[in-house]
């Protein structure tokens, strides 16, 4: 995989930080932290100075609260991302990043207190926006890491009660979460993302693999990735081939099927690099004859929702609308409008999600890549994004 990590590298700064993307060189503790995970994955931690990065993640810790918050990751009032949402996401990759660099934060997390109680914790969950479930599970996931990394063993008890309230609520027919919402399959597969990894990680067998299997595999679009836009999404495709990598790990349920939909989605996302040697979130294309008629065929409805259908052919317009009038397709990080960016462009949380997505197809079928990896990639065992335990 030519020029990445020289790609990761030119991100570095002197400060100790990264930057989020050579058209946007904002640095902060996202940034940072996407580029320590990055540059580890990859086996290229020790070529960056170590100790500086530590102290510049660190020095974001708030000794009163325990929460890292950084002043340039401030939402806007209406932003789906609110400051409480954003201060817990902050937390937990400085956390994780802190351990790759074999480190840990200085202060207590004071703010986690409130969640050690289960009366409160079973309000909390069930008050949760279900109507967003990739949203939700995210903010499940940073309570469930930060109690594993704060002290596993003594929040124990509250760790595996949040496990017991995913299983009591997890739906039967699809394997996914949404309480009995209506929601996109699509968005529910991105939140059930942010669960499983914990079923793993705490050796717990999770419920109804089978139909998570089906449903995950369903979602793929017509180009082996997993936006109903085309061209994939960093988050969208790491999403589902993580489910579809994972769930391996318990049945050998559509074994062929998964390693099938795996050997349609490893190409296009080797496709996301762009020159510089970094990943872009997606590249979208025009709709040739046979897209179209694949992904507007209404036998769909009966491998998703009508919803799903609708928003399908939906997202598909829309994003053709931009191409052929060649106007910009942008994205921005957690709703920060200072993290905005094109989606063709490359950066350092699509670069680390990439290549999370490749690392799993590689070590889980070695044979995709003909058993020669893109490297000799470094699988998280600490809990979190990318963890991976077969």
């Amino acid at each position: 995989m030519k020029n990445v990590k020289t790609f990761i590298q030119s991100l570095y700064n002197q400060d100790g930080s990264f930057s989020f993307a050579p058209t946007n060189r904002i640095s902060n503790l996202y940034s940072t932290c996407f580029g320590v995970m990055a540059l580890d994955l990859i086996r290229g931690i020790n070529q960056i100075d170590t100790q500086k990065t530590t102290n510049f993640i660190k020095k974001h810790q708030d000794k009163k609260t325990g929460y890292f918050i950084d002043k340039n990751c401030i939402p806007k009032d209406n932003a789906t991302h609110n400051i409480d949402y954003i201060k817990l996401q902050l937390t937990d990759f400085a956390q994780m990043a802190l351990s790759v660099l074999n480190n840990m934060p200085n202060y207590d997390y004071y703010f986690l207190e409130r969640y050690k109680n289960k009366d409160y914790l079973k309000k909390w969950f069930y008050n949760l926006n279900w109507k967003d479930p990739w949203l939700t599970s995210n903010i499940i996931m940073f309570i469930l890491n930060c109690m594993i990394y704060e002290d596993e063993k003594n929040n124990k008890d509250y760790i595996y009660f949040i496990i017991e309230l995913l299983n009591k609520n997890q739906n039967t027919k699809t394997g996914f979460w949404n309480l009995d919402n209506k929601v996109l399959l699509h968005n529910q597969m991105a939140g059930a993302y942010h669960f499983l990894l914990f079923y793993t990680y705490l050796n717990k067998k999770p419920n109804y693999v089978q139909k998570i299997i089906n449903s995950t595999l369903s979602v793929q679009d017509y180009d082996g990735l997993f936006n109903y836009a085309g061209g994939g999404g960093s988050c969208d495709d790491l999403d589902a081939i993580d489910l579809l990598c994972r769930s391996t790990f318990y049945f050998s349920y559509r074994k062929k099927d998964i390693k099938k939909a795996l050997i349609k989605s490893y190409k296009p996302l080797m496709g996301n690099q762009n020159k510089d040697g970094g990943f872009c979130w997606a590249k979208r294309d025009f709709l040739t004859i046979n897209k179209f008629i694949y992904s507007f065929n209404p036998l769909l409805i009966f491998k998703v929702s009508f919803k799903d259908f609708l928003s399908n052919g939906k997202s598909k317009i829309f994003n053709q609308l931009k191409v052929i009038l060649n106007k910009d397709i942008c994205w921005e990080y957690s709703s920060l409008e200072s993290m905005k960016i094109k989606c063709n462009e490359s950066d350092i949380w699509s670069t680390w999600f990439r290549l999370s997505a490749i690392a799993l197809i590689e070590e889980t079928f070695p044979e995709i890549c003909d058993y020669k990896k893109s490297f000799n990639w470094k699988m998280r065992k600490k809990c979190g994004l990318g963890f991976y335990k077969k």
